[in-house]
This record gives structure tokens, sequence and C-alpha cells, in this order.
């Protein structure tokens, strides 16, 4: 009977997370929503601007993404200051910010050094 009560105990709790997931989800929707009302230079959120066209890639996507995945994407950094400004205005929690206008895209040169760190000592390479 304790196990029982337990794995019910432990599926509400699941329950309670998800459900307060989606809440958060749905509330940063909406913040992201009111904010391209107001400031016409935000794009939406990183995860859902790059959607790859074929599924397999989304664990690529998602991997290369990291933790930027759920930022949201700028035009200029001024444009990130005053979203950041109206969030905390709103009191509506906070965000990453990518700013377009100050991403720096690697070059070839600093992928090839990346790629020759990456060899291992017997010759053998990480691609």
């Amino acid at each position: 009977l304790d196990t029982e009560i337990e794995q019910i105990n432990s599926k509400l709790r699941d329950a309670k997370d998800v459900k307060r997931k989606n809440k958060d989800e749905e509330r940063l929707l909406q913040a992201i929503d009111a904010l391209k009302r107001h400031f016409p230079g935000v794009q939406g959120r990183l995860v859902d601007l790059c959607r790859p066209v074929q599924k397999r890639y989304n664990l690529a996507v998602t991997v290369a993404g990291g933790k930027d995945m759920d930022a949201i994407v700028v035009d200029t950094k001024q444009i990130g200051f005053d979203c950041i400004r109206y969030l905390r205005e709103q009191r509506v929690g906070t965000a990453t910010f990518l700013p377009l206008d100050s991403l720096q895209i690697p070059t070839h040169e600093s992928s090839e050094r990346i790629r020759q760190m990456a060899t291992t000592q017997d010759g053998s390479r990480f691609d």
C-alpha cells in the first residue's frame, strides 16, 4: 500500500511540474507577443526561428543552439535593452536576448584552428 501511495504521489508531482512548465511557457510566449507589438525589431525565440526542414536535424540544431535556443532574437542591442526594461516594468521575468547587430560569425580560419585542436595525439580526428 505504501509503494502505491508513493507511486501516486510521484505521478502527482510530475503532473504538477508539467502544468507549471506549460504555464511558464505560455507566459513566455505571451511576453514575446507583447514585445513584438511594442518593438518592431523583435524577431522571436531562436527555437521558433530555427526549424529544420527535415525533422532528423532537430536534435543537431538544438545541440548547436544549446542554452541559447530559448533566447529572443532582436535586431539591435538597443532593442534588447528596451525589451529588458519592458520585462522589468511589467514584472514578467527575465529572458536572454541575441542582438543580430553584435553576433560574431566564426571565420573559416578560426573554424579550422578548432578542427586542428580536435586532432588527437594518434592522428585521428573528431569531425
